[in-house]
């Protein structure tokens, strides 16, 4: 009876490793972080300009609407670690001098400032993709190990690599590295360490299609 049971379990198809996603500390989002208080301040000057432009035209409610959000603004930039730190507001603030950009270079179009309206085209698209990217950076930082390969957060896009470009990786309870067949390393700390499971699970999808052990 013994013999057949095991004959039996024999037969079982081993259980197949389960994709996961585990948080990282990406360098180029903390790079992003680190630039928000600049672009806090630039914001801030423009606003300021702004609001001193029209009190000179006498529209003073709008003046004082523009440089209060322009004070705002730039206090805020001051305010180094509360900028790095909070993604959803730089997110937000990002969109609105999206729009503020945006609504510029559309009345220095009408006025045919030529070079105010590349000016404020430029700054639009960048904020613009500053917005885009500090989306990315709510979301989180991740790397995720699944069945088509490795993909990792990253700007504009994801990166992903299959399993037949993968030379290696390194797992450890603190990081992870991947090493690719053309040499390129992608090695990251996990924003926390890792549980033995989710470890096991990485060694499970090496011995799986890199045939070793990570």
């Amino acid at each position: 009876m013994d013999f057949f049971n095991a004959c039996i379990l024999s037969l079982k198809p081993a259980a197949m490793a389960s994709p996961l996603s585990l948080s990282i500390v990406h360098p180029a989002y903390n790079h992003l972080k680190k630039i928000s208080p600049l672009l806090h301040f630039f914001a801030g000057l423009v606003f300021l300009a702004a609001g001193w432009y029209e009190f000179k035209m006498e529209n003073r409610v709008t003046s004082f609407c523009e440089i209060v959000i322009g004070l705002d603004v730039v206090t805020l930039a001051f305010m180094k670690n509360f900028a790095e730190s909070s993604s959803r507001l730089n997110a937000s603030f990002r969109l609105i001098e999206t729009i503020v950009f945006g609504g510029l270079s559309i009345l220095a179009l009408l006025d045919h400032a030529w070079l105010n309206v590349v000016f404020s085209l430029a700054a639009c698209a960048m904020y613009f993709y500053v917005f885009y990217c500090e989306k990315k950076v709510i979301q989180k930082e991740k790397v995720a190990v699944h069945h088509l390969g490795v993909t990792i957060s990253n700007f504009p896009s994801d990166k992903d690599i299959d399993w037949e470009q993968i030379a290696d990786i390194e797992a450890l309870p603190h990081s992870i590295t991947i090493k690719t067949d053309k040499n390129k390393i992608y090695r990251f700390e996990f924003q926390k360490a890792i549980a033995f499971d989710e470890l096991e699970q990485i060694h499970d999808f090496c011995r799986k299609y890199l045939n070793k052990s990570c």
